[in-house]
């Protein structure tokens, strides 16, 4: 049985449920199935659950939050491919799918404090030593407030 799975370039969002009532055995019947469908369905389930390791999801993690991937960026174009390989992998059609979007940008920051004391805010976080990728500034965008005027 294959299902249809859709990924957008411009972001990813997973969400899986599993719910069974306390109590309940496998060979209970899913509701909203047909029995011949329920054990298509856990057969499914569990190839899903075969292909997932704690090491997977780890080396999978890292590699997602190794490099800035907002919308329209180079790695969030390899992050989508890398979500919509593995969902092949696991049985799904999948197909991915680009959007324009409005997305702005500021040509210009500056963030300033005139009284009681002149101050100007650096807009910079500082790097730190226990974060690998805290000092990416390349490909980051620039902190800035996106819904202001």
């Amino acid at each position: 049985m294959r299902r249809n799975s859709r990924l957008c370039a411009g972001g990813i969002g997973l969400l899986m449920l599993a719910c069974q009532p306390t109590g309940a055995t496998a060979q209970d019947a899913l509701p909203g199935f047909t029995e011949e469908r329920a054990q298509e369905h856990r057969a499914l389930e569990a190839r899903f659950d075969a292909v997932l390791s704690p090491d997977n999801l780890r080396e999978w993690l890292r590699h997602l939050s190794s490099r800035p991937h907002h919308v329209g960026s180079p790695f969030g174009k390899e992050v989508a491919e890398f979500v919509a390989d593995r969902f092949r992998e696991w049985g799904y059609d999948t197909a991915i799918e680009t959007f324009q979007v409005l997305f702005p940008t500021p040509r210009f920051r500056r963030l300033e404090m005139t009284a009681p004391s002149p101050y100007t805010a650096s807009l910079a976080e500082p790097v730190l030593a226990e974060d690998r990728t805290s000092g990416q500034i390349d490909e980051q965008l620039p902190s800035y407030n996106a819904y202001s005027i």
